[in-house]
């Protein structure tokens, strides 16, 4: 099947050129497919679990008092990394002859002599 939209639940999809390309524009070659199985059963079993995690939460709930640690939060590892980037440049400027008024720390080496 060559160029072509698929309807239906498959609306978004085509064939284009031999390849299956998602309604985010991927595009994937057949041997991209070969562990669509494998991923689709993994996504199901996954499912499931929390399905059965979030029942038995629910009944869990009424027999035990409530956990005395704080919840998970989620982490954006972006914001993370340039918070830990920028504490660590923080630190560098701000030592005893970091000129504050410009941000950037001093050049190494030999200082001009002021006049006075």
């Amino acid at each position: 099947m060559r160029d072509r939209n698929l309807t239906g639940p498959w609306a978004g999809f085509s064939f284009k050129a031999g390849r299956l390309v998602t309604p985010e524009g991927r595009e994937l070659l057949p041997e991209d497919l070969a562990w669509l199985s494998l991923t689709a059963a993994q996504a199901q079993e996954w499912r499931r679990l929390m399905e059965d995690a979030s029942s038995s939460k629910i009944r869990a709930r009424d027999r035990r008092k409530p956990l005395a640690y704080k919840a998970a939060e989620i982490v954006d590892l972006r914001d993370a990394v340039r918070r830990r980037t920028e504490k660590r440049l923080s630190g560098v400027m701000a030592g005893p002859d970091a000129d504050l008024s410009i941000g950037v720390p001093p050049a190494p080496g030999p200082r001009p002599r002021q006049r006075v």
